[in-house]
């Protein structure tokens, strides 16, 4: 029997497929007042997703830009949508 390891997905790749997940298109569509109210580009300009430390289990860090006071609602959707690339395998 043979075993296959499945070597976890790098930084760089999570990014990828974060940034072209389809619902951050979704956010913006849901959130576009908010965002043309605060000449925001786009739903995530609030945070950033730094690269964790070799070694740690979680490839990625979400922080919020303490400059912007993003709604409750947002803040739970790009937590949700991080969560769907960063701490899931």
């Amino acid at each position: 029997m043979e075993t296959l390891f499945v070597q976890p997905k790098s930084y760089s790749d999570r990014m990828q497929e974060f940034v072209t997940d389809p619902e951050i298109k979704k956010m913006e569509d849901k959130y576009e007042p908010y965002l043309e109210i605060h000449e925001m580009e786009d739903v995530l300009e609030g945070c950033d997703i730094i690269q964790s430390s070799p070694g740690e289990a979680v490839t990625g860090k979400l922080i919020w830009k303490s400059n912007y006071d993003l709604p409750l609602d947002l803040k739970k959707d790009i937590i949700a949508l991080y969560n769907k690339h960063f701490e899931n395998e």
